[in-house]
């Protein structure tokens, strides 16, 4: 194969240009993949190349992986054969012939020479065996790719009708992507995409010419399956693939051949290059990625990059083809980037104050939230708990020393022992400089301290600070002290509370040297007789 028809094949390599044969040129926009190209998160001095929607370079899936027939020529006997070609004014040139033979290497033509470097071995190729009236090519991967586009080319003319079919369940399911004949009504019944734009049949790549070097070319998101998106669901459903094959349905002879008598064995399908231009499939969240496990790649001659399938995922997300939200980002819904506009469309991080390594998404908390925040977090720890952890579990308390960041904020569990009245001398001796019967209204922390709403209901006892029923504050000292409150103030409950004046600051205190006992009329009755009789 001389340079002649390597230079289209090259040129669709790196310019993923036109359409282009010896015989026919078609120019079409290749993959319109906006993504797969330099954009707004790939272009020179960005911060970091997955700063917006990212994808990992292309390559050829074939690369590293091995390639299937049913034949290959001379794996039994030498099979002799002869190849023809023309001139650039299609004049036909003597044949070549030569011998077929599995058991020498020079003479060999397996399968895995359609996937070694096009470019360091242009002159190596598959051959079926010259018996084989249908043949069947097909890649088998490790995992889900991307599949963009396909370059097929031949050695011996392109064949009457071939097809060219894909999975996405490795094997086990199959699907035409595009046939190909001469006459795409004869040999399958459909319309021709060079008559009815975006039919499923192409006579485009079915002429004898050129009979050695021919190419046949498909893109994965030509129309009618054109995508602005590749990472949009349409365009997905188009892309992604376990397995490719191309079933080769009717073998074709080069004209020339016909001007040689007697007929010369020249009637085989043979095929230089194999080329599946795809990449790991990342949905837009990574640019690079890593060997499947267990994934060996098999060496090729002259071949030097196999395009792997585990992406090294970006914008907080996780999995083989960052396909959900990294365990603590489940705040948002998972969403696959935006490769038109170049939105990452991160995932982003549940807000679980440091209490949890994991959450999860829950739409009713999206709706309620109005479509902000919809994740709820797993396992609260360190006595945490709620949507967020962010308040102690009962019981537990906040040491407001510290952050409630902190694995410690609710270490302190209070266990309050219910105080009973008994020696008026122990009460009497404690001098308390106010007694008081109070509902309790509500607890407010405050940060450095926390305040309880009070109803006074009656006044036993005040002594520097004028004390009067109605509305009030209590200030215990023990949460600031301990984290928590004991005595125990449970909003709702009626309580009598003795405890001391801080005339300096105006404020009633409560801490663990104070009095408190839910109200009972009895008990009010014992603790007045108390301070008239034993405290005086």
């Amino acid at each position: 194969m001389g340079s002649g028809t390597r230079l289209p094949l090259l040129l669709v390599l790196l310019l993923g240009a036109a359409d282009t044969l010896s015989s026919t040129k078609v120019c079409t926009t290749p993959l319109s993949l906006t993504a797969f190209l330099p954009g707004p998160g790939n272009t020179a001095g960005a911060s970091s190349p997955c700063e917006k929607a990212c994808n990992p370079r292309l390559g050829n899936l074939a690369h590293g992986r091995t390639l299937r027939t049913e034949t290959a020529c001379g794996s039994h006997a030498n099979e002799p054969f002869c190849t023809y070609a023309e001139d650039a004014m299609l004049r036909c040139k003597p044949p070549t012939c030569s011998h077929c033979s599995g058991a020498h290497a020079g003479l060999a033509h397996p399968p895995a020479a359609m996937a070694d470097s096009s470019f360091l071995l242009p002159r190596t190729w598959w051959q079926a065996a010259g018996d084989a009236p249908q043949e069947t090519i097909q890649l088998d991967l490790e995992t889900t790719f991307y599949f963009t586009h396909l370059i097929l080319v031949f050695k011996s003319p392109r064949p009457a009708a071939m097809v060219l079919e894909r999975s996405q369940d490795f094997g086990k399911t199959w699907q035409a992507y595009k046939y190909f004949a001469t006459n795409c009504s004869k040999a399958f019944g459909l319309e021709d995409d060079m008559v009815q734009r975006g039919a499923p049949c192409t006579s485009r790549y079915s002429s004898p010419f050129p009979c050695t070097g021919g190419e046949v070319i498909y893109r994965t998101l030509s129309p009618p399956h054109a995508a602005e998106d590749p990472y949009s669901a349409e365009a997905q459903a188009q892309l992604k693939v376990t397995n490719l094959r191309v079933r080769l349905l009717e073998r074709q002879s080069c004209p020339c051949h016909l001007l040689e008598p007697p007929p010369l064995p020249a009637l085989h399908y043979a095929v230089y290059d194999f080329i599946v231009k795809g990449s790991c499939f990342c949905n837009g969240h990574a640019d690079h990625c890593v060997p499947v496990r267990g994934f060996r790649p098999i060496r090729a001659a002259g071949a030097f990059h196999v395009v792997h399938g585990k992406c090294m995922c970006k914008h907080n997300t996780a999995g083989p083809h960052c396909q959900h939200c990294a365990p603590l980002y489940n705040d948002r819904p998972w969403q696959a980037a935006d490769g038109k506009t170049g939105a990452p469309r991160e995932c982003q991080s549940c807000k679980c104050n440091g209490h949890a390594d994991t959450c999860h998404f829950d739409m009713d908390a999206w709706l309620a939230s109005g479509n902000r925040s919809g994740g709820v977090c797993d396992n609260c720890q360190h006595n945490t708990e709620g949507q967020h952890c962010q308040r102690c579990k009962p019981g537990f308390y906040r040491d407001l020393r510290k952050p409630f960041s902190a694995p410690d904020a609710c270490k302190c569990k209070c266990e309050c022992k219910e105080q009973v009245l008994g020696n008026s001398k122990v009460f009497c001796g404690m001098k308390y400089t106010y007694v008081i019967k109070t509902k309790i209204l509500s607890a407010h922390d405050k940060g450095s301290h926390a305040e309880v709403n009070v109803k006074i209901k009656k006044v036993l006892k005040s002594t520097k600070l004028k004390i009067l029923r109605g509305k009030r504050t209590l200030y215990p000292e023990s949460w600031t002290n301990r984290g928590c409150t004991c005595p125990i103030l449970n909003p709702g409950l009626e309580y009598l509370v003795a405890g001391h004046e801080d005339v300096r600051t105006g404020r009633l205190i409560v801490n663990m040297k104070s009095f408190v006992h839910q109200w009972k009329s009895a008990l009010g009755r014992k603790v007045l007789e108390i301070l008239k009789r034993d405290c005086n």
